[in-house]
Formats: C-alpha cells, sequence, structure tokens
C-alpha cells in the first residue's frame, strides 16, 4: 500500500526549459551533473508550452525560484547552485 508518497519527501530541484531549446536543455542537464550535496534530491527537467525558462527549488512546500534568465556561464551556475544548498541546510 505506500508505494506512493515517498517521492515527496525529497527537495526537487525542477528546471524548464523553453520548448525546443537544447541550450537550456544542455544547461539543465549540466546543472544536474554539477549538483554535489551529501543531502538526497530529485530533479525534473521539463518543457511546457508557454513555460519560460526557469530554475525552481521545492523543500517541503516551499518553491523558491534559484534562476529565471538563462544564462549559461560558470558563475550563474554557480550561484545557482549555491543557493539550492543553502536552502538545504535548513
Amino acid at each position: 500500500m505506500g508505494c506512493c508518497g515517498s517521492k515527496d519527501k525529497y527537495p526537487v530541484l525542477i528546471c524548464f526549459f523553453e520548448s525546443k531549446n537544447e541550450d537550456q536543455k544542455n544547461y539543465c542537464i549540466k546543472l544536474k551533473d554539477n549538483f554535489k550535496n551529501e543531502k538526497t534530491i530529485r530533479f525534473e527537467i521539463k518543457s511546457q508550452p508557454g513555460t519560460p525558462f526557469s530554475i525552481q527549488f521545492k523543500v517541503k512546500d516551499n518553491t523558491s525560484m534559484l534562476q529565471n534568465e538563462f544564462k549559461d556561464d560558470e558563475e550563474t551556475m554557480k550561484e545557482t547552485l549555491n543557493k539550492a544548498y543553502e536552502l538545504l541546510k535548513d
């Protein structure tokens, strides 16, 4: 019976990319690959028509915007990852 719901116990990093935008999709994958933390989280990388690029982090019932402007550079990725790490400290 307890098959479902266990996925809700982990924080979720959600990366939305614009439809058919391979650069944004690849950035999301690169962000996932660079995430290094001792806590377990889930990743969702998805595209929905009309949804702009954004990276959000959901911890329990709180969703935080980590990045809402697409910039594929090392500094931006580092800032985004650090924001996620800070949210995991609580």
